[in-house]
């Protein structure tokens, strides 16, 4: 975090939108639904989480004897929705945690449990917990538990949803603009070449203790649908003064290999806009959305400046909108093509004044910009 000096009254703040890390020493005040639900094998269960309701839903299993493994699958979640296994029922969720024989929260948005090892048979008390959601949010999904055989997994989308030469270049950017989720927050990303290397700021990788090694990636059909997470992408480079990050595409969320990818991708710009260009700026922001899911935002404004150190641009300010969530995504200029990662926003809380800082394409480093040159079209 950089701090501007004390005159400027203003605080410059990486923006991730992240959720909390899940350990013995949270301390989570969230409500746990009364009524606790029966499963029966092999019938989704529908759940319910009313607005300013629940935040969790306990659910009892009964295991008959002779069963050796549990799979526990989450079907059409409107939230992130994790998973903890306990023996006995529990009041708090701090107390679910504490005394969790197995769990399941990972950045996976409908979340699965399985259980192979150590399965005792009798009563057991599954927590599905939406810990992410907000306190007005009506939260919806469905619960599906088997017994010793794993259910089918869901179909996914099939990528690319429109062949690039049909799209218009702003259907093009919604497209290659990406949703990242770990398993403690997530940002936005870009799909620069078709292979499935990905843009980012570094900071969207930051977990509790240490950097995620693999990410969730979401893609939106359109700007008015919900992203759908479809597949993995491990990091690949990482640049530390930067906050850029490379990640590539490597299987579905299923495990399938990506073996000829063809992703949607945008474009990296040869030259840096001059000022009072237009700049337009996308992502998977916070505000007006859900903290787990969302559509896609666009904001748009001007080059306002830059940021020099010693002969190098370091960044371009803009008054477009950066908001928490926009970390990592993509600001493109006139042509969409892609003109820098919106990386930072500085606020004054007393004039509300506002200034992004985007980290132009310029800067990142010359073997990653042959990297991606190296899986462009020839």
């Amino acid at each position: 975090m950089r701090v501007l000096p004390r005159a400027a009254l203003a605080l410059l703040l990486l923006l991730w939108i992240g959720l909390p890390a899940v350990s013995q020493e949270s301390e989570w005040d969230v409500p746990i639904a009364e009524k606790i639900l029966d499963a029966k094998p092999g019938v989704a269960l529908e759940i319910e989480l009313p607005a300013d309701g629940a935040r969790v839903q306990p659910v009892r299993i009964t295991v008959p004897d002779g069963t050796s493994k549990l799979f526990v699958h989450v079907q059409e979640a409107t939230a992130d929705v994790d998973l903890w296994l306990v023996r006995e029922k529990a009041k708090t969720m701090d107390a679910v945690i504490e005394s969790a024989a197995y769990e399941s929260a990972t950045g996976l948005m409908n979340e699965r449990l399985h259980v192979t090892e150590g399965l005792r048979k009798g009563v057991w008390y599954l927590y599905a917990a939406c810990l992410s959601a907000a306190e007005d949010e009506e939260v919806s999904f469905k619960l599906l538990v088997t017994f010793n055989e794993a259910p089918a997994l869901p179909a996914l989308p099939a990528l690319p949803f429109k062949p690039i030469e049909q799209l218009k270049p702003l259907e093009r950017a919604v497209m290659a603009c990406v949703m990242l989720n770990t398993d403690e927050g997530g940002g936005t990303g870009t799909v620069v070449t078709p292979t499935g290397l990905i843009l980012t700021n570094r900071h969207v990788l930051e977990l509790e203790e240490g950097h995620a090694s693999r990410v969730y990636v979401s893609f939106s059909r359109d700007a008015r649908s919900q992203p759908v997470q479809s597949h993995i992408a491990v990091v690949v480079e990482q640049n530390e003064k930067l906050d850029l990050a490379l990640l590539r595409i490597t299987e579905d969320i299923n495990g399938n290999v990506v073996e000829k990818p063809q992703f949607t991708w945008l474009p990296i710009a040869n030259e840096v806009p001059e000022l009072g260009d237009r700049l337009r700026c996308l992502g998977y922001p916070a505000i007006g959305n859900s903290p787990s899911i969302g559509s896609i935002t666009l904001t748009s404004g001007v080059v306002s400046g830059f940021s020099t150190r010693k002969g190098n641009l370091e960044w371009i300010k803009t008054d477009c909108l950066i908001s928490a969530g926009n970390s990592g995504g993509m600001a493109i200029n006139d042509r969409h093509e892609l003109a820098g990662v919106p990386t930072e926003s500085m606020h004054d809380p007393d004039t509300h004044e506002a200034m992004g800082y985007v980290r132009p394409v310029g800067s990142i480093p010359k073997p990653w910009q042959e990297r991606v040159t190296k899986d462009l079209p020839k």
